[in-house]
């Protein structure tokens, strides 16, 4: 079964295996277009929350615990994986108390680490040939009055892929 990054895959029975790793995939390729994306675009993408934290687990949930899968499936090489994997490695070094700053999304804009992680995920876009797509969204979010003012209780956005003409 080939690979469309512009499918919904969500939308397919995720109890068949095809649909499932593809719908892993397609999350791994929308997670990589969001890190090469400017501060900006990356706040806007994934809304109100700890923006650095967000992608990081992002990427771990659907590359660090998949990879096998899409290695078995055909949907990566092992020269991406390797790609890949030398990106996981970058967060971990990042990670607990190693890098603060790093975590720190006031500085997500101005962090040269930051800027490394956006030319990686840059670079693996290319390796996969899905350097041309964008992420469109739609986002619902949920208020609640208090006696403070309005207080966010829900967010939720619908991700979706869009070749760049």
């Amino acid at each position: 079964m080939h690979f469309d990054p512009t499918n919904n895959y969500g939308d397919t029975d995720l109890t068949n295996d095809d649909n499932l790793v593809h719908w892993k995939f397609g999350e791994l390729i929308k997670n990589l277009v969001t890190l090469s994306s400017s501060a900006e675009r990356q706040a806007e993408i994934i809304g109100i929350g700890a923006i650095c934290d967000e992608m990081a687990i992002d990427f771990d949930t659907y590359f660090t615990l998949e990879y096998q899968e899409y290695l078995d499936s055909g949907l990566l090489t092992s020269s991406q994986v390797e790609k890949l994997k030398e990106l996981d490695k970058y967060f971990e070094e990042q990670s607990g108390d190693k890098s603060l700053d790093f975590w720190d999304d006031f500085l997500l804009e101005t962090s040269s680490e930051w800027q490394d992680v956006r030319q990686k995920a840059k670079t693996i876009l290319e390796t996969l040939n899905m350097q041309d797509f964008t992420i469109e969204f739609d986002r619902t979010e949920k208020y609640k009055k208090t006696n403070k003012g309005e207080r966010l209780t829900m967010q939720t956005t619908k991700t979706r892929l869009i070749k760049q003409r």
